[in-house]
C-alpha cells in the first residue's frame, strides 16, 4: 500500500469523500470531521490535524484522522490494519486510543498490541442509527425550543451530566464558549412541558454530505419516564428531516437500554458499531 499525509482536512476531504459517502451513515465521524475542519480551514482556522490515507489501485484502504488530543479516527478495510498499524509506527504517531467502526477498528488494536508493549482496552461500544421517517409516538404536553443564551447555564451543566466526568479539562475550559457558539447558531434545542420549564435536550451536531448527526441527548432524572426525551429527539428529527435531509443518526452505549427503547420507538435502525479503545501499558 502507498501511504500519504494530507496537510489540510479538504484535500482529503475531496480525495476520499466519495469513498466515506458510500457507507454514510457508518462513516458519519471521519466524514463529519473532515468536513468540519474543511469549514474551519475555509475561515481561516487550522488546527494542524494528523490525517492520512493507504492506498492500494487507487482505492483508499485507510484512513486516520486525528486532532490531539482526541483519539484517532481509524477507518477502511480491516484486511488493511496490520501494515496500517506498522506504518503509524514507523512514523513515531503517539496513540492514546483509536475509534472507528467495529471491525476496522477491532483489527488495528489487534494488530498495535503486536507491534508495541500496549494493550488495547475497550471502554465504549455503541450502535450507529439511521432514521429516514419518523413514527408516531405519543406526545406529551410541551413542545420543542432553540436554547437561548438565558439557558447557557442550564445547558452547560447538562453538557457535564451527560458526558459523566469523560469531558478533558481543555473542553472544560472552552465549555462555556462551546456552548454559547452553538446556542447562537440554533444547535441546540430544548423540550420544555406545559408549564415552559425545560425538561430534555438535544444538540444538532455534524452537517453530513446527506444527513445530520444527532447527540448530547439528555434528561435529568427527575424528569425520566415522562416521555421527554422521546419528544425532544422525535420534533428535532422531524424538523432536520423537513429540512432536506436525508436521514439523522446518532450513536447510543450498546448497554443503554433506555436511549436503545427511545430510538426504536422513534424509527431509528441500527446501521453499524462503533468501537472505542485505548492503548494502556501492560503493567497498568
Amino acid at each position: 500500500m502507498e501511504f500519504k499525509k494530507y496537510e489540510y482536512a479538504t484535500g482529503l476531504l475531496n480525495h476520499i469523500g466519495s469513498f466515506l459517502e458510500e457507507q454514510e451513515v457508518q462513516h458519519n465521524l471521519p466524514l463529519g470531521v473532515l468536513k468540519q475542519l474543511s469549514k474551519e480551514e475555509e475561515a481561516g482556522q487550522y488546527s494542524q490535524p494528523f490525517i492520512a490515507t493507504a492506498e492500494k489501485d487507487n482505492k483508499p484502504y485507510a484512513i486516520f484522522i486525528q486532532t490531539p488530543p482526541r483519539k484517532m479516527i481509524v477507518c477502511g478495510r480491516s484486511e488493511a490494519m496490520d501494515e496500517a498499524a506498522a506504518w503509524l509506527l514507523k512514523e513515531k504517531q503517539q496513540l492514546s486510543g483509536i475509534i472507528g467502526c467495529e471491525k476496522v477498528v477491532t483489527a488495528f488494536a489487534e494488530a498495535w498490541e503486536k507491534l508495541t508493549s500496549k494493550k488495547a482496552v475497550l471502554v465504549k461500544k455503541q450502535f450507529i442509527y439511521e432514521l429516514n421517517h419518523v413514527k408516531n409516538w405519543e406526545q406529551p404536553p410541551g413542545k420543542l425550543t432553540f436554547a437561548s443564551e438565558d439557558d447557557a447555564a442550564l445547558v452547560m451543566d447538562w453538557t457535564e451530566s451527560f458526558a459523566m466526568g469523560s469531558l478533558r479539562e481543555e473542553d472544560l475550559l472552552i465549555l462555556e464558549k462551546n456552548v454559547l457558539n452553538q446556542i447562537k447558531h440554533n444547535q441546540v434545542f430544548l423540550w420544555r412541558d406545559d408549564n415552559y420549564t425545560p425538561v430534555s435536550m438535544a444538540k444538532r451536531a455534524r452537517e453530513l454530505t446527506n444527513g445530520v448527526v444527532v447527540n448530547y441527548v439528555y434528561t435529568p432524572e427527575e424528569y425520566e419516564k415522562h416521555g421527554f426525551a422521546t419528544a425532544c429527539v422525535g420534533a428535532l428529527a422531524e424538523r432536520l428531516l423537513d429540512e432536506g435531509f436525508k436521514f439523522c443518526t446518532v450513536n447510543t452505549n450498546v448497554e443503554n437500554e433506555a436511549s436503545n427503547t427511545i430510538y426504536q420507538k422513534l424509527g431509528f435502525t441500527v446501521a453499524g458499531k462503533s468501537l472505542e479503545y485505548e492503548f494502556i501499558s501492560h503493567d497498568s
